[in-house]
């Protein structure tokens, strides 16, 4: 016997399974409702008590909710350096994700055409294929990163953080290490190695850790700033490490 769920009462009675699926259900009815529909570019993607954020190729915007906008991506009690470390990148991260290799498909205002020369996209092809081939090779809990699956978001990591770095260097107080450190630090994470192992099957996105140190390995700066020489586990000889833009 199927039950309607109508109200509150209901809502406080119910297992969370349901009320998950009932939510669920009404996501699915909205989305599909917007087929054939104008875009709405006024929509917020997310709540603002998510510290998240994303970027929408049909609208070509970028979301920051409030909850991204605190420490430790952003504090105004602390150096520019470690903000730039810190919600620089990943304002920079979402930015570049118009030019993933999803994002690239569509132009300045959301539709999906190309817009680039071929000699540019052959060029960015070639770019895209080197950053999935260097993470391909990155072990994790035993296992290789699928780098086919993560490149767009590899690609923003990589971008992200170069843009960061670039504006943070023409501070007259820059300071690399506060800025690398500060990207560590926002990537912390606690997880179960069952669902870490889960999250390399399915998730677009590489380890956390991964994300850190493969990132940086591809920046000179990190070299100079902490005194990485060859033969150390994070090195990366210089014609390997990656620049995408």
């Amino acid at each position: 016997m199927k039950t309607k769920l109508r109200n509150s009462s209901y809502y406080l009675s119910s297992p969370l399974f349901e009320n998950n699926r009932f939510i669920q259900a009404i996501i699915t009815k909205s989305n599909f409702a917007k087929i054939d529909q104008p875009i709405d570019r006024d929509e917020w993607r997310m709540a603002a008590n998510v510290a998240n954020a994303s970027y929408q190729p049909l609208t070509n915007t970028i979301t920051f909710p409030a909850a991204a906008l605190q420490a430790p991506f952003y504090d105004k009690n602390q150096s520019a350096s470690r903000n730039y470390g810190g919600i620089g990148t990943i304002i920079a991260h979402e930015i570049s994700h118009a030019f993933d290799t999803n994002g690239a498909k569509y132009d300045e205002v959301g539709n999906m055409v190309n817009w680039w020369t071929a000699e540019d996209h052959k060029k960015f092809e070639a770019k895209a294929k080197a950053v999935v081939d260097q993470y391909n090779k990155v072990e994790y809990l035993g296992k290789k990163i699928n780098g086919q699956m993560t490149v767009p978001e590899n690609i923003a990591d990589i971008s992200g953080l170069k843009g960061a770095l670039e504006a943070t260097k023409k501070l007259s107080d820059a300071n690399l290490e506060e800025f690398y450190k500060s990207w560590a630090t926002i990537w912390r994470q606690k997880a179960r190695p069952e669902l870490e192992e889960l999250l390399l099957t399915i998730d677009a996105h590489a380890p956390n850790k991964v994300r850190v140190n493969e990132v940086v390995a591809n920046t000179d700066d990190f070299y100079s700033t902490f005194h990485v020489k060859e033969g150390d586990a994070m090195y990366i000889a210089p014609k390997d490490r990656i620049t995408l833009w």
